[in-house]
């Protein structure tokens, strides 16, 4: 019978070995499926450790610390391979590509700086982070109670089966004389969670290379896990409230509540069902002495029954037989007990350690301990040191980064900057005034190039682009320069962040988005391309290529268009440029609509925006507006200045119209209206043009200034109506913020 009660409870390292790897896969499918809903997977990390541990703890019968150890390693790597598998599916869906051909190739990803590693290796840290948020307790749970306790002497046992009961003395802990410790604990840890966060966020916004982010997160990982490990050593008294302490005739006793009341035939109180601590200041008197009669008929059982060592009620109820005093400090005693194994004599049993808080009111446990008189003292010095040492882990991985990228070649940073060269050549496109460097002569392939070096530079400017049409424009040159036979390889001068274009500053202090791009030839020589995007009104992109012989090496060309980016200046359009900047709003998605500038009466803003049908010839008007004409609309528009409101406008523009002889159709004139919710006024009127009749609308838009209007006239050329137009009166609506019906030709 002992022998088979023995063998039932012997854990099995290969069946939880099995358990810990089948709950390892449910963690892993969380993981998988949560992260492709597009919510953050990193929280399933808690979800795989709890089905690791929990699964070897099923199958093996018991989670000792050897199989927490185990369990611990199959978590990590499972942890690993489920993070592995989610990067290659994503990776696998944005390139087209089979998911083990992206799974496999994840290293070669990361190294050639196809991922960006500072986001790559953030997700993992914060993975982990939360898969130890979930282990954390059950590993504590598992090295707590991987010893197994002794029965009663035989002495304590004869001593009860001998003796009639006597009474008890029963020592509770106070419910607040270890408040102060928990929470000058435990409240420091929140501190040390947001410092751990700083190179998190870091990591995951780009701002800083990867190599010493990651190691700022490993270094702040590694303190995060010792200080969390101290914390639970250092507030071990302040759960007391789980136990209480009883003394039987001289003998000392420690009764574990919550497991004492989850035995049926013990139970005592309803709180654990409802799934509340079983705290002795929360019974009531009636549970309070239910409890009572259950522990002393328990210490009764184990001392005149056949109980086996290590059974579940000697867990529950453990008997402390010659306790002795070992140490002591503010918050517990340390003390020992002797211990008997069935079948070995009392002299050469062993002793055991076990720490009793001083948080029990009359408790004296040990000869020559004094019961405690009050609260015990909180660690405040704890928390200052555990968030200063999480401070110098967390710095010094950084600087240890920083070091170990630099000592590596890997420095991710902008190059270093090139020496200006006392003569430049200036060029202006666009309202983007460029410095090149040397004397440079212009070409007729539109370009500029240098008699003294052979280098040559090709300068471009686009206004309305989109940061994805500045990425496009990066890559060009790839796929021009890659159909050639001399073709090598190329490369990007930053990888190591989490967007393909990283910040610039220029000569004028104006913010862009920029990156350098390298192609290399079999013969040595090489071409150098950048793009930078203006963050300004106009969304200008530029893009600079340079190119040379091989005698110019690959890192002064780095140098040479970065300078030339670093030197723009934004002059934005001028009076003398603005016309030329008209161009297709492809940048907004249209088609059909082009955008045009025209001149404002506003000193602090001269020019203003209007929407144009693109396809014709656009003319630029003397008093300042602009007109277009394609796909069966004609627009004319001018910047307008007035206090009285659009109605002003539009009845002036209408007196001009009437001043102007056309022949206008009197049952198709309509009076002026006004919208006041949207500050707009309008005017709808017919015309004959020739033995073609016309319908138009004067309109008066309020810009961002209170007075300030964009005045439009929209004619219908029923004649020019062609397959474009009913897509030109849906985009023109949505650019001028304005409704067209879409009128059939007549």
């Amino acid at each position: 019978m002992e022998q088979k009660e023995r063998e039932k409870r012997r854990e099995s390292l290969v069946a939880g070995l099995v358990g810990a790897f089948l709950g390892s896969l449910l963690g892993m499918a969380c993981i998988i499926v949560v992260s492709q809903l597009g919510y953050v997977a990193s929280l399933c990390g808690v979800v795989m450790a709890v089905c690791t541990l929990k699964g070897y703890e099923l199958l093996g019968g018991a989670l000792s610390r050897k199989g927490a150890a185990a369990a611990g390693i199959i978590t990590v790597v499972m942890t690993y391979v489920a993070y592995q598998i989610d990067c290659a599916i994503q990776v696998a869906v944005a390139a087209e590509v089979d998911v083990f051909l992206a799974f496999r190739n994840m290293g070669m990803l990361l190294k050639e700086g196809y991922l960006d590693t500072g986001a790559y290796w953030g997700g993992l840290v914060l993975l982990y982070l939360f898969t130890l948020l979930g282990a954390a307790p059950l590993i504590i749970a598992a090295l707590r109670g991987d010893t197994e306790p002794g029965m009663p002497p035989e002495a304590v046992r004869v001593k009860v089966a001998e003796e009639a009961p006597s009474t008890c003395q029963y020592y509770p802990a106070h419910p607040t004389w270890m408040r102060t410790l928990r929470l000058s604990v435990f409240l420091p840890l929140l501190a040390v969670v947001l410092v751990i966060f700083l190179p998190l966020a870091l990591a995951l916004s780009g701002n800083s290379s990867a190599l010493p982010v990651i190691a700022s997160l490993v270094g702040g990982l590694a303190g995060m896990i010792g200080m969390c490990a101290a914390a639970f050593v250092l507030a071990g008294p302040s759960d007391a409230f789980r136990w209480i302490f009883v003394r039987q005739d001289g003998v000392l006793w420690r009764v574990q509540l919550n497991m004492l009341n989850m035995v049926d035939t013990y139970r005592f109180t309803q709180q654990r069902i409802r799934m509340s601590d079983v705290r002795w200041d929360k019974l009531t008197e009636g549970e309070q002495a239910q409890a009572k009669a259950s522990i002393e008929r328990a210490i009764r059982v184990l001392c005149t029954e056949g109980v086996l060592p290590g059974s579940a009620l000697s867990r529950v109820v453990q008997c402390l037989p010659e306790p002795r005093l070992e140490s002591e400090n503010k918050w517990a005693w340390k003390i020992s007990y002797q211990t008997q194994t069935p079948g070995v004599p009392p002299e050469r049993g062993g002793r055991r350690v076990l720490q009793v808080a001083k948080a029990y009111p009359g408790l004296a446990p040990a000869v020559g301990t004094v019961p405690p008189e009050g609260p015990a003292p909180g660690r405040w010095g704890f928390g200052v040191a555990a968030v200063l040492l999480m401070i110098l882990l967390t710095a010094g991985g950084f600087m240890l980064g920083v070091v170990l990228e630099k000592s590596g070649g890997t420095e991710s940073g902008r190059p270093a900057r090139w020496t200006e060269p006392e003569i430049t050549t200036q060029y202006q496109s666009m309202g983007v005034t460029f410095h090149l460097p040397g004397a440079l002569v212009w070409t007729e392939e539109g370009s500029f190039a240098d008699p003294e070096t052979g280098m040559v530079y090709t300068v471009t400017v686009e206004l309305g682009a989109t940061e994805e049409m500045a990425v496009d424009a990066l890559t060009e040159p790839i796929g021009e320069y890659r159909l050639r036979p001399d073709f090598d390889s190329f490369s990007f001068a930053y990888t190591n962040t989490d967007q393909d274009l990283v910040k610039l500053a220029t000569k004028d202090r104006l913010s862009c988005l920029h990156n350098l791009i390298t192609i290399r030839f079999t013969d040595g020589s090489t071409v150098e391309s950048g793009v930078a995007l203006a963050q300004d009104l106009f969304s200008t992109l530029v893009r600079v290529e340079v190119s040379g012989g091989s005698q110019v090496d690959e890192e002064t060309m780095e140098h040479i268009v970065l300078y030339i980016l670093e030197g723009m200046e934004f002059t934005g359009p001028t009076e003398e440029n603005y016309q030329e900047m008209y161009h297709l709003g492809r940048e907004e998605g249209y088609t059909l609509v082009g955008i045009a500038l025209v001149p404002t009466p506003y000193e602090e803003d001269p020019f203003l925006r209007v929407p144009l049908p693109y396809g014709g010839e656009v003319t630029y008007l003397e008093d300042g507006g602009v007109l277009a004409q394609a796909h069966g609309l004609r627009i004319q528009a001018r910047a307008c200045w007035s206090p009285e409101g659009p109605q002003a406008i539009v009845e002036e523009a209408w007196a001009q119209v009437q001043a102007e002889n056309r022949d206008l159709y009197q049952d198709g004139i309509f009076d002026s209206e006004y919208d006041a919710e949207t500050d707009v006024a309008t005017k709808q009127f017919s015309f004959w043009e020739g033995d073609e009749a016309r319908i138009s609308f004067l309109v008066a838009q309020p810009m961002r200034d209170e007075g300030r209007y964009r005045f439009m006239e929209v004619t219908y050329i029923p004649e020019e109506m062609d397959d474009d137009y009913p897509t030109l009166i849906q985009e023109f609506s949505h650019a001028s913020d304005l409704y067209l019906p879409e009128l059939e030709p007549f």
